[in-house]
């Protein structure tokens, strides 16, 4: 049985890459941190559909004691793990003069600080071992790459996010672990669903394929990446030509 670890997973991007894992044959470690009608609902949906192949773990990963209490869920599972697919985030549309220290800390915590220590406590440190030839994907933005005026902590965050699944390469070499990140666009999920028309109908004027993205295509991409070996240190886009119109 290979062991996969998604965070942020009964929702969006996070639960569609969870469903491709399962459907291929992995043990999904899923996550949420407040969302008690999503989990239920993932319960069952996912249930019916893959019974005793896996588990839904509660854990703020905002923070390093909600890091802690999912490393505890993790061990009472497996401590070999095949792939880990860090996609947990959050954002903050404040104003410029608006951002508080403690909102962009907050950020930072989530996208950028609790996804590092999770990697790093699955090199070994927490108990939990990832398998040689297994997979690191980050779940970067594309917003990471092209400068937003909204959610400008979100948009610094996920530029580390990308720069970071580079960095870690070197780490990982001597196992043959692969380390990539996926740069998503505006995919519709319940972050975009919920934008007035008019900014929606905004960015569909702005991407040469006129739509959002579907979270399945997204899910697509990111097995594709767990499963090749040679892709490694890459950021892959996939936004439907977004600003190519």
């Amino acid at each position: 049985m290979k062991y996969a670890v998604i965070t942020g997973s009964t929702k969006g991007i996070g639960k569609a890459i969870a469903e491709k894992l399962l459907s291929n044959g992995y043990y999904a470690l899923l996550n949420y941190a407040h969302d008690e009608k999503s989990a239920r609902e993932t319960q069952e949906q996912f249930g019916e559909r893959f019974p005793g192949c896996f588990s839904i773990g509660k854990a703020d990963l905002s923070s390093i004691d909600g890091l802690n209490d999912y490393f505890e869920f993790i061990r009472k599972h497996t401590d070999t793990l095949d792939c880990i697919v860090l996609n947990v985030a959050m954002t903050d549309r404040s104003n410029f003069d608006d951002i508080t220290p403690e909102s962009w800390q907050r950020i930072m915590d989530t996208n950028l600080t609790v996804p590092f220590f999770l990697v790093q406590g699955c090199n070994g440190k927490k108990g939990v071992k990832l398998r040689e030839q297994s997979s690191i994907l980050f779940i970067g933005a594309l917003m990471g790459k092209v400068p937003h005026a909204i959610s400008l902590a979100y948009g610094i965050s996920k530029a580390a996010v990308n720069f970071m699944a580079q960095c870690l390469v070197k780490e990982f070499a001597s196992k043959k672990i692969t380390v990539n990140a996926v740069a998503p666009g505006f995919v519709d999920t319940p972050w975009q669903l919920d934008k007035p028309d008019a900014i929606r109908k905004n960015i569909e004027n702005k991407t040469a394929l006129g739509r959002f993205g579907r979270v399945e295509e997204v899910a697509d991409l990111c097995y594709h990446v767990i499963q090749n070996s040679y892709i490694n240190g890459s950021v892959l886009d996939i936004h439907g030509g977004y600003d190519y119109k």
